[in-house]
């Protein structure tokens, strides 16, 4: 399995130099690069996730489908509460502690795990992906929310953690995507066509997005603090093998994989922006960010090899 993932972030490394590049020669500047961030997230990530679900039913895929989803809520769960009890442990303030603990779960499983799980396991895995996604995403406007709020003074009432969770175009694609599979229904095709060339740009976008986000860091800065190695060892490494070890004990086969690889995805790239949303140390997020995804083309590929079928 380690082949496939090396050869896929060669490739994706590729692309983030081609976004360092474009950043350095002032041709995307992060007004820019906000800007391809919102076109993944509102058009290519939501088309993306319908179109991965075109694909005849199947009771045995719809029920891996589910069992991925409860997983995923439960190891964030669990996630958060690990992050926060050695965030404790290591005496961190309230709001860098709420940073910590929402940041450690909150993975890049949008812009890189789909590319990851594409190149191992092919459109089947691409099924599980979705659900985890779609998980992650609900995870994120609910507990996250409530993390990365602390030490702010900002607080959000249940009913519109609720909304933020499930009114948003990840989700109500998920959703669309959800009922066209299980009713096997097909979408005209050039409706399709115009969902899979949106969904197509998903790859070299995100890894550009992220490119020039590495590129407008203080890179000495960053790699002198510890935490964020602290960080990442929990985010990179000790994150899979809990979910190797928990839900390989009701959950086996190409479900538990990705659920594990995606569960080893470093910090997301959008971690920066949503915890400035809330409050929190937008510098911090962006470290997490910028040093738990240079790490991770090293742990990828071992997470791969030794955890995964």
């Amino acid at each position: 399995m380690a082949i496939p993932v090396i050869y896929q972030l060669i490739t994706m490394v590729i692309l983030m130099v081609i976004g360092v590049v474009l950043h350095k020669k002032n041709f995307l500047s992060l007004a820019n690069a906000k800007g391809l961030s919102i076109v993944l997230t509102r058009v290519a990530v939501p088309c993306n996730m319908v179109v991965l679900l075109q694909r005849e039913y199947s009771p045995e895929i719809f029920k891996g489908f589910l069992v991925s989803c409860i997983a995923t809520y439960m190891m964030c769960c669990i996630g958060a509460l690990m992050f926060f009890i050695v965030g404790k442990i290591m005496k961190l303030q309230p709001r860098e502690l709420g940073l910590f603990s929402g940041g450690g779960v909150y993975s890049n499983v949008i812009f890189m795990g789909q590319p990851l799980i594409l190149a191992m396991y092919g459109a089947e895995g691409l099924i599980f992906c979705v659900a985890v996604m779609f998980t992650c995403n609900v995870f994120l406007f609910t507990v996250c929310s409530v993390l990365f709020a602390m030490g702010s003074g900002i607080k959000k009432s249940a009913g519109r953690m609720m909304k933020e969770a499930f009114i948003n175009l990840i989700c109500l694609s998920a959703v669309v995507g959800v009922f066209c599979f299980v009713n096997s229904i097909s979408l005209p095709q050039p409706i399709f066509d115009v969902l899979q060339y949106s969904a197509n740009t998903t790859v070299c976008l995100s890894m550009i997005y992220i490119g020039s986000l590495l590129a407008a860091a203080n890179v000495k800065e960053i790699f002198r603090d510890k935490l964020v190695y602290v960080f990442s060892f929990f985010t990179l490494i000790v994150m899979p093998i809990i979910t190797k070890l928990i839900c390989g004990t009701f959950m086996s086969g190409m479900a538990l994989s990705v659920l594990v690889v995606l569960m080893g995805t470093p910090a997301a790239a959008a971690l920066p922006s949503f915890a400035d949303q809330y409050g929190a140390d937008e510098k911090r997020a962006s470290q997490y960010s910028f040093v738990s995804t240079i790490i991770s083309v090293v742990t990828l590929p071992l997470v791969a090899q030794f955890l995964c079928q």
